[in-house]
């Protein structure tokens, strides 16, 4: 009780030196819990399956197929049956095709979908997902029974049960025919740690799933993934009958590692990265290392003042064992006063990063946090007593003991280190902050933020879009409208093969390029440069010979050409690949700079727009004058109430639209940015306290100078000088580091900023401004103090 007693009292000697530890270690203490979070929460992706390390995602790649591209679905998934029941080592498989209407109906009310499958009967064999409502073992066993999720039967039952209810698909573009559905079950809804989000589940038959799906084996115990997929390969080389040097190539994916190790085309949804897990580490660590340096930097500085007080001890008895006790008394003081700070303000941080990101960290992670403040608060002490190990009070003679107010000693590599990692950190937020505003500023249609996006509309509305146009058109405030195949952000990789004039026509030479459809209005709304010819023609009809063709710059030397001059006139027909589909003969009139529609991620492949008027348009794009923002959107919402009253308005804007596709960069921006001031923060108050001691261990030799004449810049400039000495000497050891460590980042886009110079002129600018007026602060304060009291003190 004695040394919590001196201990206490010693603290509340000095309020602000001891307030800058907390607050250090706190800021610290939030960080890295919650930066441990969120990293746990991405490695526990798809992990909650009980046969997660048996469960396997079917992939392909073909030399001859979609230029060898990697999709994270099949195209040929009807040919499954027959390969799984070749190979003994799979135990069952599960199809999931994509449900391409985006509406369902229940009662001649349409309700959007945001992900629907048809799926085999054999999902919860696979996937073992709670089922609220229904039987597991039959839900399934009828071809016309639907199961949803909870969410989504709340939206059209409300609390009523909506089993036995039905579910319409309407006939439309992607469907020959209305077909009713007898809901069956109710999962619950899947967790946010899975890499897909279904909210209707469709049971048309086994033999009813072919082409694109998405396609997962249960293996069997103890089964080689890698052999499994060498024998897949060859029964679909086999069945292609074609030559070794164009084989057919299976790849199998473990579910737990899709979200952190896969960026294929057509992913069921966005998904995360390695690489930014590993600058969140990196993040922790530094934030971890400049907390804690910080705090023991202060103690060390502060050791000091306790030499009277230790030197006291000796005279009356005391022994080390005591000494020692006292200094971890007072650490475990302040360390917990951190750690109580830190458990009442955490559920206040974890609700706002919930209603953010919609990411609740904290749930089901009580013990791990518990873990992670106990590992903290134990490092936090150990951090605590080393200034006692490092300074030996107990070997100071006691005449020098009685006499010393503080020390000031190692603190040039603590504080060097500090700044190296915070300027680290300061270099990648404006790295990455510059990547993303390239990024959105190249994404069609982003940079203009007056564009909205509805869809995917049903095929009543595709063929009445042309006089919801013109409706929209009355208004002033409305600028232009357009309809195009998928929406902005989105992955064209659809692929046809064409027709050129100066080029083969036999079926062995064929080539494919990738197709866009859309309306006339599309290169207008989107602001498209020509770079050779002119836009569609706004009254010409899609007939034989009268077809219109837009190329983009990328397909000019696909083409064989150069200039984009000569192609402008030449013949040209895409031959379709849809039964009873056949798009025009016509001729090539224009070609446009390359446009990104998905992303900065992705490659601009040879890309070819058409122009389509009643199917194909699945989503309307309307851009508005900016200041009229909010009577333009009611406007459109009552010209479509008006036409389409069954139907519902959802719009997205569109550069919130590419701010998605880049959610992973995003999110790397904001969390460094925020980490990044909490360690410039910690930083500054812990030099703010060297600063104090620094200006307390030199009062005699300022009141000296002032005496001899010393001006208060002069004061100034002798007290500063090893600060900025310190914070040149961390950029110099953080340049080379940090450039490399963005270098890398960097190449996981097709297009990006080039890393300049004044990057880290700004990060090491930012750095010794924060720093000088840290430490001019208290600087300033020492230097006008009155001399006298000084030496009369001394």
């Amino acid at each position: 009780m004695m040394l919590l007693k001196f201990a206490l009292r010693n603290i509340k000697k000095r309020p602000f030196l001891n307030l800058i530890k907390v607050t250090g270690l706190y800021l610290g203490l939030i960080g890295v819990v919650f930066i441990a979070l969120f990293l746990k929460n991405e490695l526990s992706y798809d992990h909650f399956y009980a046969k997660s390390e048996r469960i396997f995602r079917l992939t392909t790649t073909d030399p001859t197929a979609f230029e060898d591209a990697h999709f994270a679905r099949i195209f040929n998934s009807e040919e499954v049956l027959d390969w799984t029941a070749q190979v003994p080592e799979i135990a069952s498989f599960v199809r999931l095709s994509p449900y391409r209407g985006g509406l369902l109906m229940h009662e001649n009310q349409f309700y959007e979908i945001q992900q629907a499958f048809w799926s085999d009967s054999t999902f919860f064999k696979i996937f073992d997902t709670e089922l609220v409502k229904g039987d597991k073992a039959s839900v399934f066993s009828d071809p016309g029974a639907v199961v949803i999720s909870e969410s989504f039967a709340q939206k059209i039952f409300g609390d009523s049960d909506p089993i036995g209810g039905i579910i319409t698909i309407p006939e439309g573009h992607f469907n020959n025919e209305k077909n009713d559905f007898i809901i069956k079950g109710v999962i619950r809804d899947f967790p946010q740690n899975s890499h897909f989000h279904p909210d209707v589940l469709l049971a048309p038959g086994s033999d009813k799933i072919g082409g694109w799906a998405y396609t997962y084996l249960l293996l069997r115990d103890n089964a080689n993934a890698q052999s499994v997929a060498a024998t897949l390969s060859q029964l679909m080389t086999a069945r292609k009958n074609e030559a070794a040097e164009t084989n057919t190539f299976a790849h199998l994916q473990n579910v737990k590692d899709i979200h952190l190790h896969s960026n294929l085309f057509r992913e069921i949804e966005p998904n995360g990265s390695m690489t930014t897990l590993y600058a969140f580490s990196l993040a922790a660590l530094i934030l971890l290392f400049i907390a804690l340096s910080n705090y023991a930097s202060l103690n060390l500085g502060m050791a000091g003042f306790y030499t009277r007080f230790m030197a006291l001890n000796r005279i009356l008895g005391s022994s080390k064992r005591i000494n020692f006790n006292y200094f971890l008394t007072e650490s475990l003081i302040v360390v917990l006063l951190a750690i109580a700070i830190g458990a009442l303000t955490i559920g206040i941080i974890n609700n706002m990063v919930l209603e953010r990101y919609h990411i609740n960290l904290l749930k089901g992670n009580g013990t791990f946090v518990l873990g992670l403040f106990f590992v903290f608060g134990f490092l936090s002490i150990i951090t605590g007593v080393q200034s006692l190990l490092r300074q030996r009070i107990n070997r100071f003679p006691l005449s020098q003991s009685l006499k010393t107010k503080g020390t000031i000693k190692s603190h040039k590599k603590i504080v060097i280190a500090q700044y190296a990692f915070a300027m680290m950190l300061l270099v990648a937020v404006i790295v990455i902050s510059k990547q993303n505003t390239f990024a959105l500023k190249y994404a069609m249609g982003a940079a203009q933020g007056n564009i909205i996006s509805i869809g995917p509309v049903h095929t009543d509305i595709q063929k009445d879009f042309p006089l919801f146009k013109s409706e929209l058109l009355q208004r002033s405030t409305i600028k232009s409208v357009s309809a195009m195949m998928d929406a902005p952000g989105g992955e064209t990789h659809d692929m046809f093969l064409f027709q050129m004039e100066g080029q083969p026509k036999d079926e062995d030479h064929l080539k494919p390029i990738g197709v866009f459809a859309c309306d006339y209005s599309f290169a207008h709304v989107f602001d498209l440069t020509f770079l050779s010819g002119a836009n569609f023609s706004e009254k010409n009809k899609d007939e034989e010979g009268n077809g219109e063709y837009i190329l983009n710059e990328t397909a000019i030397p696909y083409l064989g050409y150069q200039d984009s001059d000569d192609l402008i006139g030449k013949r040209f027909k895409l031959l379709s690949p849809v039964e009873g589909v056949d798009l025009p003969d016509g001729k090539i009139v224009g070609v446009v700079k390359d446009f990104h529609l998905s992303g900065v991620h992705l490659k601009v492949e040879p890309l070819v727009l058409f122009k389509r008027e009643n199917s194909w348009l699945s989503n309307i794009v309307v851009s508005y004058t900016p200041q009229m923002e909010k009577e333009a959107i009611a406007y459109i919402q009552k010209v479509w109430t008006g036409m389409f009253p069954n139907y519902p308005f959802s719009y997205d804007y569109v550069d919130a639209m590419y701010q998605k596709v880049y959610k992973t960069e995003m999110i790397q921006a904001n969390l460094l940015t925020l980490f990044t001031i909490i360690s410039l923060f910690i930083c500054s108050i812990g030099l703010l306290g060297i600063s104090l001691l620094v200006s307390q261990s030199k009062v005699k030799e300022i009141g000296i100078r002032k005496v001899n004449g010393a001006t208060i810049p002069e004061i100034l400039i002798m007290l500063n000088r090893d600060f900025i000495k310190w914070v040149f000497i961390a950029f110099v050891v953080a340049t080379p580091f940090t450039y490399y460590a963005m270098y890398q980042w960097l190449q996981g886009f097709a297009y990006k900023i080039d890393i300049s110079w004044w990057m880290f002129i700004i990060a090491g600018g930012v750095t010794l401004f924060i720093s000088l007026v840290t430490v001019s602060w208290q600087s300033f304060r020492a230097a006008m103090a009155n001399p006298v009291d000084a030496l009369r003190d001394e």
